[in-house]
């Protein structure tokens, strides 16, 4: 059960960069099926149509689906991005060795933006910017949760260490 919560940041792709790079991919895919149809009169190539709808299709209600929930109470942190993590993460100061926000490099880091997972600078849940919550668990799993309200959320780790007893 939560307690009274100290942060909360609800994060999506709607509104950002990456509708141009969906909208592209929409003109391209079905626009270039559709001339490729025009110019070889090839029947078949319904199904080529088809699938860059069907794909085009996904890639739009992934975009839409995507979405990064984190919040924060006096002695937890919970987070989910639907799809790829449709249930509720909850993190206890027993799980946590470091807990601080940083700036990162989204493309040198991680690959990018989305869910990802790299080797050497572990998982990442963002959706877009250079600002996140890097948690170090005892385990030594490193995880980053991206933030657009980067001030505020060090003001909830802050609150978050104390209650904890975590120093810094």
């Amino acid at each position: 059960m939560k307690g009274k919560i100290i942060f909360k940041e609800e994060q999506s792709f709607v509104g950002t960069w990456m509708w141009y790079l969906v909208i592209g991919i929409a003109f391209f895919s079905v626009g270039g099926t559709i001339v490729g149809l025009y110019f070889t009169q090839d029947k078949e190539g319904i199904i080529g149509l088809i699938i860059a709808a069907l794909v085009t299709g996904a890639v739009i209600a992934l975009f839409f689906t995507s979405k990064l929930y984190i919040s924060i109470d006096q002695n937890n942190l919970y987070y989910r991005y639907p799809p790829f993590v449709s249930t509720e993460k909850i993190i206890s100061k027993d799980d946590v060795k470091e807990i601080y926000v940083r700036k990162y490099k989204p493309i040198r880091e991680y690959g990018g933006w989305g869910y990802r997972l790299r080797l050497r600078s572990g998982r990442a849940l963002n959706v877009s910017g250079n600002m996140g919550l890097q948690l170090v668990t005892k385990n030594d799993k490193r995880i980053l949760l991206g933030t657009q309200k980067p001030e505020a959320l060090k003001h909830a780790v802050r609150r978050l260490k104390e209650n904890w007893g975590l120093d810094g």
